[in-house]
């Protein structure tokens, strides 16, 4: 089951803090290599061999992604300003996702009120299903309102309802997992308000006016004035999804461990992780077992505070062992190497890549990205094996795109990246070629 794992705008990650176990660190420069070659009896393919993904042999698609059942993954986002909130559907194709198909969700279809936070960016909705009906759900903005799936997907007109969030305070949708390992979808979020800070965790089932069967809410485990973002995974492979928390200036990443013997399955103290902007995990190895990297850029989100002299690293973690962190060092002095990732599957051949955006000011929207290779061998490799970048003009010079998400749209086994930057979609395989470009706002 896939679990939407952004919970705010497509650009954020996360961060949090609290105490936890010191980690034993190996650390590698970021030198070229050959790249990483799969083992005998790895599920990780040597890319280009006979067994590997073909294009004419196409994948089956995440049933949570299909919301219109057509066998292809859809593009959704939040699309909202001062005047409007809209969710926006692209049907995926096998020539990606078909701007000209696209599905546009207003107000009233989600039944959204009229004093719903607005931003700039696109903001991701969840995708799960979460009233066991199998079929995909959306849960929209930090009103948690749910717009029902069915054998075409969520539409206008269709049934919707509305997560019951206690008190206030919630700025996106909450993201989904099995926290507790029970077989049912749950959502989590953050609480931020002036008088409470909490994770409030729903347990599944919901039923359809939107109920959880039951609400936990946890302290802070971060400092106050803190707003993390939270992503979920399975860090120890035992089937129960973890959570982690990042994007605190003032705390490191945190980790909780899902499937405890808690009221909401996590454990009831997290794991501090290396430093870092943000948190992603994939299987790099093709062990089967998923793994976590941590991006650190060094770069302030102040554009005004002068970045240090040193390069961006990436803090890898695999399953396999536990007890040790990797790091490299990426990109050039003060590039700013680490400051968004991603993880898919970009040449098909079982192993997870790992997409890293460089970004030298956070908030001139300058941004290229790099693909490290995923291989069974030794992990990641170290030499970047694909670099893109996109770039539209703008009032205050050129905008470039920055790392949204990751997905298979065309259903051929093989990841695409898409980018996002001044009002505009681009649909890559994380080379100079675009499968799909179209803008955010459809109809222009």
């Amino acid at each position: 089951m896939y679990f939407s794992t952004a919970g705010g705008p497509f650009f954020r990650h996360l961060r949090t803090g609290s105490v936890a176990a010191i980690a034993v660190v190996a650390y590698l420069a970021l030198l070229p290599s050959d790249g990483p070659r799969s083992v005998p009896s790895s599920p990780c393919r040597p890319a280009g061999s006979a067994d590997s993904v073909r294009e004419d042999t196409p994948a089956k698609p995440d049933p949570d992604l299909d919301l219109d059942g057509d066998g292809y993954a859809d593009l959704v986002y939040e699309n909202s300003d001062t005047e409007r909130f809209d969710v926006v559907v692209v049907p995926g194709s096998r020539h990606g996702p078909d701007h000209d198909r696209t599905t546009v969700l207003d107000r009233d279809d989600l039944g959204m009120p009229d004093d719903i936070q607005t931003g700039d960016d696109p903001w991701q909705p969840t995708v799960a299903d979460l009233d066991g009906d199998g079929h995909a759900d959306l849960v929209v903005s930090g009103a948690a309102r749910i717009l029902w799936g069915g054998s075409k997907g969520p539409r206008a007109g269709g049934p919707h309802g509305r997560v019951p969030l206690p008190g206030s305070g919630y700025s996106t949708a909450p993201i989904a997992g099995d926290f507790d390992g029970d077989g049912h979808t749950d959502l989590v979020v953050f609480r931020f308000s002036n008088e409470d800070q909490e994770l409030v965790l729903l347990k599944g089932p919901f039923n359809r006016s939107g109920a959880p069967a039951r609400t936990v809410e946890i302290p802070s485990p971060v400092d106050e004035g803190a707003s993390p973002v939270l992503v979920a995974g399975d860090a120890n492979d035992d089937h129960a999804t973890d959570l982690a928390l990042y994007g605190s200036p003032w705390d490191p990443p945190l980790l909780f461990t899902g499937g405890a013997p808690t009221a909401g399955g996590l454990s009831k103290e997290p794991e501090r992780l290396p430093e870092g902007e943000n948190v992603v995990f994939g299987d790099f190895d093709g062990d089967g077992r998923q793994d976590i990297a941590i991006g650190r850029s060094f770069v302030d989100s102040d554009d005004e505070l002068d970045t240090p002299h040193r390069r961006g690293r990436i803090s890898v973690r695999y399953g396999k062992e536990p007890g040790k962190w990797v790091t490299m060092d990426g990109g050039d002095y003060k590039e700013g190497f680490g400051t968004e990732l991603a993880t898919g599957d970009f040449n098909g051949d079982g192993c997870d890549d790992l997409a890293v955006q460089l970004t030298r000011k956070k908030e001139t929207g300058d941004a290229r990205i790099e693909v490290l290779r995923g291989g069974s061998e030794h992990g990641l490799g170290s030499k970047p094996w694909r670099a893109t970048k996109r770039s539209v003009p703008g009032d205050y010079g050129p905008a470039d795109g920055a790392l949204a998400t990751v997905h298979d749209w065309d259903g051929d086994g093989r990841s695409e990246l898409a980018l996002f930057g001044g009002g505009r979609w681009w649909i890559t395989d994380g080379t100079d070629r675009d499968e799909a470009s179209f803008p955010d706002t459809p109809g222009k």
